[in-house]
C-alpha cells in the first residue's frame, strides 16, 4: 500500500517545506489548487496549510504527553513511593 502514495512538497511562507504523502487523488487536487494561483491566493493557501500543520504538531505532542502521563500515573500506583503516615502540614 505504500506504493500508492505520492510525495508532494508544499513550500510555506516561512521558507520551510512540508512533504505531503497522499493518494493520487489528493496529490492531483493539491497540484490543481496550487497550480493556477496568483500570489495573493498562494500566500493565503500557504498560511492555511501552515496553520493546520502547526496545529497537528501541537495535537500530536499533547497526545504523546498524555500517554506518558498515563503511564507515569499507573507506575506510581504500582510502586509505593511515598513516605508512610500522614503528610506534614505546612
Amino acid at each position: 500500500m505504500a506504493g500508492k502514495y505520492q510525495k508532494t512538497k508544499v513550500a510555506l511562507k516561512s521558507g520551510a517545506n512540508i512533504t505531503v504523502y497522499a493518494s493520487p487523488r489528493i496529490h492531483e487536487a493539491l497540484s490543481e489548487v496550487t497550480g493556477a494561483l496568483n500570489l495573493y491566493k498562494g500566500v493565503r493557501l500557504a498560511q492555511v496549510i501552515e496553520a493546520v500543520y502547526v496545529q497537528g504538531r501541537k495535537d500530536g505532542a499533547r497526545a504523546a504527553f498524555d500517554a506518558l502521563q498515563k503511564g507515569v500515573t499507573q507506575a506510581q500506583k504500582q510502586v509505593p513511593h511515598r513516605n508512610p503516615g500522614r503528610p506534614k502540614g505546612s
